[in-house]
């Protein structure tokens, strides 16, 4: 009897690890998703910031330059942007696509 109740008792133990585990994935995967879609945003906001700097280089725009410079956004003499000195920059490489969650 002994034996039978302490076999019960692991798979109680087991069936609440087992739905733990799956809680913590869950957290985890809709953690990782929000990290991929600010990669993708960055991605998005580089390509503004480039549509932007060209249409002040083309229009010699000062009020575009100004409010890409308050931004940390320089337009060198091509009139592609660049990052200022001191601000990160962007992450260029394309982000794969989560893997499906196990059930």
């Amino acid at each position: 009897m002994g034996l039978a109740a302490l076999s019960l008792l692991l798979v109680v133990v087991n069936g609440v690890l087992v739905v733990r585990n799956q809680s913590s994935q869950l957290v985890v995967n809709q953690r990782q998703q929000v990290v991929n879609q600010g990669l993708q945003y960055a991605r998005v906001r580089q390509i503004m910031a480039q549509a932007v700097a060209n249409i002040a280089v083309q229009k010699n725009d000062r009020d575009l330059t100004a409010l890409l410079a308050r931004h940390g956004i320089t337009i060198n003499q091509t009139g592609a942007p660049q990052a200022a000195p001191d601000a990160p920059a962007p992450a260029l490489a394309p982000v794969p696509a989560p893997a499906p969650a196990r059930r």
